[in-house]
C-alpha cells in the first residue's frame, strides 16, 4: 500500500513525543536530577506525551480498513501481525537480557513470557514486562484481531452498529472513571475494565470510521477542487490542530481537565490531512516523512533500552557531568536512541520483513507447481481414460 505521506507526519510527532516522555518521567531524567530546573520544566512540559498513543491507536484503526482483505484467514492475518512486530520485539528482549548480564538494566522472565504471549496491555497480567512500550502492541492486535474476525462472520452493518456503541461506552467509562483522564494502561477497573484496551477499541474504532469514510469516498477527494475560501478555512483548522498536538503533547501541560478534546484534535487533523484541502496539509504531504516514519517502530520499541542503560550507567557515574550539562546530556540521549532505532531499523526490521516476505513468495510458487502438476496428472489420466474407451 502507498504511503499517505502527510499521514506518516504524524507517526513522527507521536514517536518523538513518547520519546520525550519516557525519558523525562521519573523513570528517566527526572528519578535521577528531579533537582534540575531544565529537567523539571521538561518533565512538566512533555507529560502529556502518553497521549500520542491514542493518536497512534487510530492510525492502526485507519490502516487497518485500508489494508483490510477478508479473503484471507483469520491465522494468515495472525501471522502477517507477528512478522510486523515480533522480529524487533525479539531483538529488544535480547538486548534487555544482554545489558542485565552486565548489571545494566532488570531482567524479569515471567513478566516478559506474558508480554511475548501479547498479554501484557489486555488487564490479563499484573505488570508490564521490560519492554514496556510493548503494551500498545498487545492492546492493538487483540482488538484488530476481534475486528478482523467479527468483520469475517457478520455483516459489515452489524458490526459498524456494535463498534459505535463500544466506542461511546470505552471513551465515556474512561473520561467518567478517571477524572477526565484516559492514560494509566495498566490500570483495570471492576476487574474487567481495562484501561489499556478501552483506549485501543476507543481509538481504533475512531481510525475504522475515518478509513471507511476516505475508503468509500477517495475518488471524490482526490478529485475535489477547494476554492480559496475553502483553502483558507481549512489551513486555519489545520494549523490550529497542529498547533494543539505539537505544542500540548512536548512543549505545554494542557490545562484542560477533559483529555477527550485531545481525540477529538486528532480526528480532526487527519481527515483534515486525508482531504489534503488546506496549506499545511500539502506542504506536509512530501517524501521527507515517509522516509522517517519507516523507523518510528524501532525507535518506539528500542529508545527504553538506551533510557534505562543510561540511567544505570553514564548517569550514575557522571552525575556532575548531568548537572553541570543537563541539555548536552539530553541531546546525548536522544542521537543513542536515534543510532539504535536506525540500526534496528536496517539490521531487525528491514531483513526480517524481506526474509518473511521472500519466503511467502517461494511457498505460493511451490503451491502453485503443485496445483500445476496436479492439473497435467489429472489431465494425462482423462486422456488415457478416454483412449481406452
Amino acid at each position: 500500500m502507498q504511503k499517505i505521506k502527510n499521514i506518516e507526519f504524524l507517526r513522527v510527532i507521536g514517536c518523538i513525543a513518547i520519546v520525550f516522555l519516557h525519558f523525562y518521567n521519573v523513570n528517566g531524567f527526572l528519578g535521577a536530577f528531579k533537582d534540575i530546573e531544565f529537567i523539571n520544566s521538561m518533565h512538566i512540559s512533555t507529560s502529556n506525551g502518553q497521549k500520542a498513543v491514542d493518536l497512534f491507536f487510530m492510525l492502526s484503526g485507519f490502516f487497518f480498513v485500508l489494508t483490510l482483505n477478508l479473503k484471507q484467514n483469520t491465522l494468515d492475518f495472525v501471522k502477517k501481525k507477528i512478522i510486523r512486530f515480533y522480529p524487533v520485539f525479539i531483538f529488544v528482549i535480547l538486548l534487555t537480557l544482554l545489558a542485565s548480564l552486565f548489571r545494566l538494566t532488570n531482567f524479569h522472565f515471567y513478566d516478559n513470557l506474558l508480554c511475548f504471549l501479547c498479554l501484557d496491555g489486555t488487564g490479563l497480567a499484573f505488570k508490564r514486562g521490560d519492554v514496556t512500550v510493548f503494551w500498545y502492541i498487545s492492546s492493538m492486535l487483540w482488538v484488530l484481531l476481534a475486528l478482523f474476525y467479527s468483520l469475517k462472520i457478520f455483516k459489515k452493518e452489524q458490526v459498524n452498529l456494535f463498534l459505535v456503541c463500544a466506542v461511546f461506552f470505552c471513551y465515556s467509562f474512561l473520561i467518567h472513571a478517571k477524572g477526565g483522564k484516559i492514560n494509566n494502561n495498566t490500570q483495570t477497573f471492576y476487574y474487567i475494565f481495562n484501561v489499556g484496551m478501552l483506549r485501543a477499541i476507543g481509538g481504533i474504532g475512531i481510525g475504522y470510521f475515518i478509513g471507511e469514510w476516505y475508503k468509500n469516498n477517495i475518488e471524490k477527494i482526490k478529485n475535489y477542487s477547494f476554492n480559496i475560501y475553502q483553502k483558507i478555512f481549512l489551513s486555519v483548522i489545520e494549523f490550529m490542530c497542529i498547533y494543539f498536538t505539537i505544542n500540548n503533547l512536548m512543549l505545554h501541560k494542557i490545562k484542560f481537565k477533559n483529555d477527550m478534546i485531545f481525540i477529538v484534535t486528532f480526528a480532526i487533523l487527519i481527515i483534515c490531512f486525508l482531504l489534503k484541502g488546506g496549506f499545511f496539509s500539502r506542504i506536509l504531504d512530501n517524501d521527507f516523512w515517509g522516509k522517517i516514519s519507516k523507523y518510528t517502530y524501532s525507535i518506539y520499541m528500542t529508545h527504553n533500552v538506551v533510557r534505562f542503560v543510561l540511567k544505570n550507567s553514564f548517569w550514575v557515574s557522571n552525575s556532575e557531568f548531568v548537572y553541570a550539562y543537563p541539555m548536552f546530556n539530553s541531546f546525548i540521549a536522544f542521537v543513542l536512541v536515534l543510532i539504535l532505532g536506525i540500526f534496528t531499523y536496517h539490521f531487525v526490521e528491514k531483513p526480517c520483513a524481506q526474509y518473511f516476505k521472500e519466503r511467502a513468495k517461494s511457498l505460493v510458487a511451490v503451491r502453485e507447481r503443485e496445483r500445476e502438476r496436479e492439473r497435467e496428472s489429472n489431465t494425462s489420466s482423462s486422456s488415457k481414460i478416454c483412449i481406452k474407451e
